[in-house]
This record gives structure tokens, sequence and C-alpha cells, in this order.
């Protein structure tokens, strides 16, 4: 176990450990980041200040002053001010030192108020404002420190910038504890109360993942993370190893690594880039963890992230929009589960290429969507009452849909999980949804869409009408339903054709020729195709027209360079119009 120095608990005071020899070097550390300060006293500096308590603010507010300097100072005669920013020279003497008020090298006296705990050296009911406000040290003469928060703020409340507003229930602490560069927006930063405590621990580095966002990575590439590391500690790490590794899918193997030997100062942060040399295809939950053994806290040392490769993910499927709905409906979006398992869906937006909206949910809504489950998006959740029994949720925004556009689905990351770019010759129109055909085949195959045929219009929360099952495996070229009939009825106008290979992986070419062998089609060419894939046929020739009824032959020529191994199949499919 890292000795780490943190007073966080109370009962030890930072002067006695300082004679028992413990945390001398912390003491010199600190004495040397206040040697860089802004005022004409930076040996003793206002280190934390509670202004806004959680709850009424009564009782608990407190102004933290820290001795970062190698001697003692009598306090006898210093001032501490509170003061209105909002007005020039508007200040509140709330303490002036005693004969017997002194302070010790890295020891802390604490002004505050009666509930304060540990309680404070000197208690006094404080009116500290949730800005514009300042704090202000006095040596009685001089100006030794002063801190200020809020906007607008009067010049003299502040040092260089006003520090960050902190929320209620935080304070505005110094990080790490002495560091003084004479500006309170670099100095101060939001941070849970310590009053008589350290505010930073001796050594702790934070972690930071940055998220590639709306990135596929190439399937067979690296995939490169860039991660960021930050000392958030007191100490430096005096170029000590750091390790950082990433972790696929739960996986207790890391598929990357990265060693440093930086010294970091306090405040300061490397970036680092992690590489997966060899990442599968698919969708990947990947964590990274840095390792540093003299860190005091684990808690910020492990970041999660997500990332899709070749595709998108096939967890989720985008299965219906609606785009044009009557006057009186609304604009929604139906997925699916097609994962196998139950997905968590907090966080998880929808949106275009540009925009995206999280899904509102809340301790009554969802946060898992079951296995085969649907889940409406809808822009007015209202307006679907009555239409379905499924849940319908709305976001917390819309992107309004056309007869042209794009529909994005991405999880909590910002990574792609479904993306449909579709055309208004794809189907839908007025009061009639865009329907799927088949959720497990890619979304950007126009013959995998088609308008709902269903007497109402739409399906939400049901299986589409114009859905079409698995093919039965049996063949190495099977085609299903054949004959079929893409008369634009919603029955049988697509026939899905099934390849299976006795190789994992092969490059192919899927070809239709006439009785009189005369190309007519080519569904699939130089296409990388695995042991077992699917092609949906909408009954169109190479041109995008439809071909007559008749008889045609699939012809399939696969390729596996690798192992030297070639494949021929052929099918007839009948076309009925």
């Amino acid at each position: 176990m890292p000795f780490c120095v943190s007073l966080r608990s109370g009962g030890f005071s930072l002067a006695a450990l300082l004679a028992d020899g413990v945390v001398l070097g912390l003491v010199v550390t600190l004495a040397a980041l206040g040697s860089h300060a802004g005022t004409a006293a930076a040996q003793v500096v206002i280190n934390e200040v509670l202004y806004d308590p959680e709850g009424a603010d009564s009782g608990l507010e407190f102004v933290e002053l820290l001795n970062c300097g190698r001697h003692g100072v009598l306090l006898t005669g210093w001032v501490l001010e509170t003061g209105n920013g909002a007005h020039p020279d508007d200040w509140t003497v709330e303490w002036i030192g005693d004969d017997l008020d002194y302070i010790e090298p890295g020891q802390m006296f604490v002004v505050g108020e009666v509930d304060v705990l540990p309680p404070p050296d000197y208690t006094t009911p404080l009116d500290l404002q949730n800005g514009p406000d300042g704090v202000r040290l006095t040596d009685g003469v001089d100006p030794v420190d002063v801190v200020g928060w809020g906007e607008p703020l009067f010049q003299e409340y502040y040092e260089g910038q006003p520090a960050v507003d902190a929320p209620s229930g935080l304070s505005l602490a110094r990080s790490p504890d002495c560091f003084d560069h004479g500006d309170n927006s670099l100095d101060f930063v939001a941070g849970p109360p310590t009053p008589g405590a350290l505010n930073a621990l001796s050594h702790d580095l934070c972690l930071t993942v940055r998220h590639p966002g709306r990135v596929i990575f190439d399937q067979g590439e690296p995939v490169e993370l860039e991660c960021l590391v930050r000392n958030v500690g007191a100490l430096p790490t005096g170029g000590q190893e750091l390790t950082l590794e990433l972790f696929e899918d739960g996986s207790g193997t890391p598929v990357g690594s990265s060693v440093l030997l930086d010294d970091l100062a306090p405040r300061d942060s490397v970036e680092v880039v992690l590489r997966w040399p060899n990442p599968a295809s698919g969708y990947h939950r990947n964590s990274v963890t840095l390792t540093f053994p003299p860190d005091c806290e684990l808690s910020n040392n492990t970041a999660a992230t997500s990332l899709t490769v070749g595709a998108v993910s096939g967890l989720i499927a985008v299965n219906e929009i609606m785009h044009s709905p009557d006057e009186d409906g609304t604009e929604w979006v139906e997925l699916l589960n097609v994962s196998g398992d139950t997905v968590a869906l907090l966080g998880w937006a929808l949106g275009d290429d540009v925009d995206a909206y999280r899904m509102v949910t809340g301790p009554d809504s969802f946060a898992l969507l079951a296995d085969g489950a649907f889940l409406l998006l809808a822009r007015d959740s209202e307006a679907m009452d009555g239409l379905t029994s499924c849940l319908v949720v709305e976001t917390d925004g819309w992107e309004a849909l056309s007869a042209d556009d794009t529909v994005v689905l991405l999880d909590e990351f910002g990574t792609p999980i479904d993306r449909v770019t579709y055309e208004r010759r794809w189907g839908g129109e007025r009061g009639v949804s865009l329907e799927r055909v088949r959720p497990d085949m890619p979304p950007q195959d126009a013959g995998n869409w088609g308008s709902s045929v269903a007497p109402e219009g739409s399906t939400p929360g049901r299986v589409n009408s114009i859905h079409l099952g698995a093919v039965p495996a049996a063949g190495r070229l099977t085609v299903a339903p054949n004959p079929f009939t893409p008369n634009g009825d919603g029955s049988a106008d697509r026939a899905v054709i099934r390849v299976e290979l006795p190789v994992a992986r092969a490059t192919a070419r899927l070809t239709v020729f006439d009785l009189e062998g005369r190309v007519r089609a080519v569904l699939a060419d130089h296409a990388a195709l695995s042991s077992e894939s699917e092609f949906l046929w909408d009954g169109a020739g190479s041109d995008g027209a439809p071909l007559p009824s008749g008889l045609y032959i699939i012809y399939l020529e696969a390729i596996d360079a690798r192992a030297g191994i070639f494949v021929t199949a052929k099918t007839a499919v009948g076309i009925v119009r």
C-alpha cells in the first residue's frame, strides 16, 4: 500500500505529522508551490471556502487558511473579511487574530460557523453569498490573499480572474493545496468540503478517455484511443512508472498498453495514445486502467468507453420510421433489440449526423430493453396513445424528419449503434411508415426497406408488415420465397438469398443472368463474405428498373485466396409480377 497523506477523516493535524517527520516532503513541496504566489504574503493563503452548503446555508459556512511556508506565523492583528462583490469596497470584518492565534507550517486555521465539523478554530456567523462575492485576508495592513467568485465582480474581490462558481454543497478549494498562480480561476476548483484537512491527496492521478465521437473504425486497421492523465495530487510523480492498459469487453487480458516515465507536477497532464492492433469487427465496450503504485485514490483510475469496428453494431436496429405522419399524428422511430441479450439504454441518443438528443429516462421510466423487445421514440408521446402497447418515450429534443433524411442511434458514449440514410424512393408517405424488411441485415440497403402495407399504415411495436423471416440453412445457395412477387403489395416483394461457404472468409461475386445468358444484375462484387451470408433482392436490374416476370439464374463465385479455394454455385429464381 502506498503511503498517502490525507486528513479528510480528521483526527490529526498536519503540524503533528510534520513534528514526526512524516510529511516533511509534502510541506516542502507546498512551500515551493506557494513561492509562485502573486500576492504580498504568499506564506499563508485562503485554501478553501464553503459559501453554499447543501440545504440551509446557516451553520456550515467556513473559510480555511493554510500556512504553506516553512516557518510558523503569528496571526495577531490579521483580519479576514467577506465582501459583497456587487458593490465596490463593501467588506465586512469576520475575524481578527488575537495574541494566541498562531499557525504552524502546514497547519490550517478555520474560521467557520457553529455546525462545521471538526469544530473551527474560530466560530462566528458568516454571511457568504452565492456570488458575486469574495473573501480577503490581510495582515492588518497589507492584503495577503483574496478569493472571489461569481460575476459581475469588481477587481478588488479577486486575483486574475474569478474562481469557478461551485455548485451547492461543494466548496472552492485550491487544488493542489497551496497552489497559487495569483489567478483564482486557475488555482481553485469545486470539490467536497474538507475543513481542516488537505484538499488534495499527496499522490492522485486522474484518467480520462477522449471518446472518438461518431466514428466507425475501419476493419483490419488498428484502433487508437487518446487518453489524458492528470496529476490532481499535491506531489509530483517523480518520474515513477505509469502504466495504461486497454481491456476489451470485460476481459481480464489487456489488448493494448503504454508505459510512461514522465515527471508530472501537480496540475500537469500528459496525453497518451493507446493502440489496439487487431480489433475484431463489431461493437466493443472497453475500459482503460491507469496503474501508479503510490496513487492514494483509485476510483478515478479507470475510464469506460465504447467503439465500433467495421460496421454498425447490430445491437439495436432502427426498424421503422414514421417521417410523414397524418395531421393529428407525430413523428416517431421504432427500435428493436436484435442483440440476443438485454441492453441498457441509459444515456442513449437519437438524431442525425449533426445533432443528437438523449432519451428521457427517469426513476419510473425504462433503462433496459429486453431481447426482441420494441421501443418507440416519439416527438410527442401523448400522440401515440392507443396506437401501440410497447413503451413510448421522448427525447430531450427532436430533429424533424423528412422524406429524405438520416437517422442515427448513439450509445451513452456517442458511438454509432445504427445509422440509416433513407430516400423518398425507399417508401413511406403521408400516414404510412417506412419499414425495414430484415433488422439483422444492412440498414443502408435500399432493398431492405419499403412502405408499410398494414391497414393502419404502420406497425408501431409489432412485427413489420413487410418482414421476411430467415431462410432455412440448406444448400450453398438458397432463395426464399421462390418465386417472389415484387409488385409493391408488401407480400413477397423481396427475396432473401442465402450463401453458405466451406471457408470462414472469402471474396465473392453474385450475379443474376437471364435464360439467354445475359447479365441482368450484380448483387455483390468483391464482397467480403463469411461462411454464412445473406442478401436481399427486390427484383431490379443493374439499372434499377424492375426485371420482367420470368426465370433467372443466380450465380455465385467465391475465392479464399489464402487457402487457395474457389467455390461456385448456382440456383434458379422466379419473378412473378
